[in-house]
């Protein structure tokens, strides 16, 4: 593993953009269908649900000292069960990583290229990856910080002419959902945050570990605040039962964008806007992955798993045969079950860990 050299500000960045790539384009649909009119009470729950992860990260990262996750688990558990422990954390990494490939690949496909095969998009996804991945994190940080004042701005740009088509009656009312409709929207915020716990495959590298759960708290606010105003701003244009029958409510909503009356379609700016977070993201995890494999097998470079990782993330991304099961059907599936596996995986790790510290103090003591 390489020296400690990520920046407070590029963590921020990376886990933002993370958070934010995974559902930015399908956020007001998913969250309408779970918990209607109530999904800003939705987002909000589920932004103080992942408070407890946050804080299971941010002490499981100060006891690995300078392993990833994956080395960690092995140290905890032992060679053989450490390793079949490793793979629950790994497997469902490399599977999101690979899926996220098929979400950016249905967009380009339904928007821009509709003759252009699948798996070619799926292939220049992975060469961008690829390529940043092979520069280590150092490359991918920067490229961050690169993007990220695009993304500021373009997004500025998309609330400020949004906003003039909004209408207060189509938001209100504010709360027309059950409680258990609110809990389930919450769930879905819930499993998107989550992904954040891709931290701890990168923990080493990062300068400054000090006060990392503030770091996460303000990261979680930031997109909070964001998935609040897409959500809200959404629902205001469109109404609720428009909303909900849109496969990618956002891209509708810069569609109806115009400048100066004759500046229209500026659907393509802003999902290259995407594409840019989502390759930030995609490298992170595939980043991640390949390091946690590192680890897995005990190789000494992570670049000689590249390629295998790529396979495996290519043929991932082509499993489901269409857009509804690769979008929809996996939202609803993840939005139930991640949050939980995540939070039970890290519970268990960190009990562990604090078995074994406890275990080192009375041997040093005998």
């Amino acid at each position: 593993m390489s020296s400690a050299q990520l920046t407070t500000k590029q963590i921020m960045i990376l886990l933002c953009f993370t958070v934010f790539g995974t559902i930015f384009f399908t956020l007001p649909r998913t969250i309408m269908q779970a918990s209607g009119h109530s999904g800003w009470v939705s987002i909000l729950v589920g932004s103080l649900m992942v408070l407890p992860l946050l804080w299971l990260i941010s002490q499981i990262g100060s006891s690995m000292q300078e392993m990833s996750i994956i080395a960690y688990c092995l140290s905890l558990f032992g060679p053989f069960f450490g390793r079949v422990f490793a793979l629950l954390i790994l497997v469902p990494l490399v599977f999101l990583s690979g899926t996220s490939i098929r979400l950016v690949g249905e967009l380009f496909v339904t928007l821009i290229l509709p003759e252009t095969p699948l798996e070619i998009i799926a292939i220049m996804l992975l060469v961008l990856r690829y390529y940043l991945a092979k520069g280590g994190m150092a490359s991918i940080a920067r490229w961050g910080e690169v993007v990220m004042p695009g993304v500021v701005v373009l997004i500025i740009i998309m609330f400020g002419l949004s906003f003039q088509k909004v209408d207060v009656e189509r938001i209100l009312p504010l709360l027309n959902a059950s409680p258990m409709d609110v809990f389930r929207g919450s769930l879905a915020i819930w499993s998107v945050f989550s992904e954040i716990s891709v931290l701890l495959f990168i923990y080493p590298q990062i300068k400054h570990k000090n006060h990392m759960f503030k770091k996460l708290i303000w990261c979680t606010i930031i997109v909070m605040f964001l998935f609040e105003v897409i959500f809200l701003v959404t629902i205001g244009t469109f109404g609720s039962a428009y909303t909900q029958r849109l496969m990618f409510p956002v891209v509708e909503l810069i569609k109806d964008i115009a400048i100066f009356d004759f500046i229209e379609h500026l659907e393509s700016i802003f999902l290259a806007l995407w594409v840019f977070i989502n390759v930030s993201k995609g490298a992170l995890t595939f980043y991640a992955c390949c390091i946690g494999t590192q680890d897995w097998f005990g190789t000494k470079d992570y670049k000689e798993l590249m390629l295998p990782v790529s396979v495996i993330m290519f043929y991932i991304s082509l499993l489901p045969d269409n857009i509804y099961v690769s979008i929809v059907s996996f939202e609803i599936a993840k939005g139930v079950t991640f949050c939980w596996y995540a939070f039970i995986l890290l519970i268990i790790v960190w009990i562990a860990g604090k078995l074994k510290a406890r275990r080192t103090a009375n041997d040093q003591n005998t």
